[in-house]
């Protein structure tokens, strides 16, 4: 049976345009204030191109469908607060959950950054809020904002962003750059889709996602307590509108990944797309034929403490193969922390 959004509609891929306006922010990338600053060879692991772009943009509309909103912190006060910042680290190259919240929020000021460059068109441009600040930067060359200046930080979808041994520095410059008292919210996978069938789980399996439970697990063993959790579904490929959603999500991706992962899933020889297209289009038959769904868990921590215990924390992760091939179920787990006065 074929499956009811078959890969083989083609994706038109164009060159981000990007712009300079009051919203962007062009700033050196190199930070100033960061303490610890590990200088690191990265490469962005997306294309760039308005398919990822728009595969970004509708992840967050997926996400907000199927949470029934943009955050689980409890911040609803404080972004009413005039003078409230706001920052969004790994914002995309369309900002839309930080477009989507400066809507929300007239009065609090929302800054992004993202090493892919921002892309909006003449239009989009002209309907940013105008408490939207953006600019174009690489992350591992530092936070590049002071000490104590947001009272909002969120990070989501950065699994395969963070090498195993700098996730503690990661740690360590949210919590420098959030207002005493400020909130912290971390929104990360785990891929294991339920119900998938051994070729699409093959595909899974080769991308390599970081597991989010495991992170999860090392918050607690650092620090976190009274940790509260659920989860969601999303069906892949099957289930009307939102299971053509998730679809494009995963075309998208896999796509990219062909090059990368197509010995991985049994072909041989050189990449040979057609041959690899063929083979991903009878993955997600399989997701229709067993009605493959994906879980996504949040799970929200008030802390307490000061620290991290980041010692501790680096010396677990160093004890797992944090970038070991996916298990096979999927949740997203958030990470809430309050940092204390």
């Amino acid at each position: 049976m074929g499956n009811q959004f078959s890969s083989k509609i083609k994706l038109q891929e164009k060159a981000n345009k990007s712009f300079s306006s009051q919203h962007i922010d062009s700033s050196s990338n190199a930070s100033t204030f960061s303490s610890n600053q590990p200088k690191l060879p990265t490469e962005y692991v997306y294309p760039s191109n308005e398919a990822e772009a728009n595969r970004q943009s509708g992840q967050h509309y997926l996400f907000k469908h199927l949470f029934q909103g943009n955050f689980f912190a409890p911040v609803d006060a404080i972004l009413n607060q005039p003078g409230s910042k706001t920052l969004d680290i790994g914002c995309g190259p369309q900002a839309s959950w930080l477009t989507d919240m400066a809507m929300d929020y007239p009065q609090c000021e929302f800054h992004g950054f993202d090493i892919a460059e921002l892309s909006f068109d003449e239009v989009e441009r002209m309907h940013l809020p105008n408490n939207l600040i953006l600019k174009r930067a690489d992350l591992f060359d530092g936070f590049d904002y002071e000490s104590n200046t947001f009272d909002f930080v969120h990070q989501r979808v950065m699994y395969n962003v963070y090498p195993q041994d700098k996730i503690p520095w990661m740690f360590q410059e949210i919590l420098r750059i959030t207002k005493p008292n400020g909130w912290i919210e971390l929104v990360e996978p785990d891929i294991k889709p339920k119900r998938a069938g051994p070729l699409f789980t093959t595909f899974v399996d080769a991308g390599k996602y970081i597991q989010g439970r495991q992170l999860v697990n090392l918050m607690v063993e650092a620090g976190f307590r009274d940790v509260k959790s659920d989860y969601g579904s999303l069906p892949c490929c099957w289930g009307g509108y939102i299971g053509k959603l998730m679809y494009e999500n995963l075309l998208v991706i896999f796509r990219h990944l062909g090059p990368s992962i197509y010995s991985s899933v049994g072909l041989e020889g050189d990449f040979d797309e057609r041959r690899y297209e063929a083979l991903l289009d009878k993955a997600f038959d399989e997701c229709v034929e067993y009605q493959t769904f994906i879980n996504f868990r949040w799970t929200i921590v008030a802390v307490v403490m000061q620290t991290l215990l980041l010692l501790e924390t680096r010396t677990r992760l160093s004890e797992i193969a944090i970038w070991d091939h996916v298990h096979t179920y999927a949740p997203f787990d958030f990470l809430l922390k309050q940092v204390p006065s």
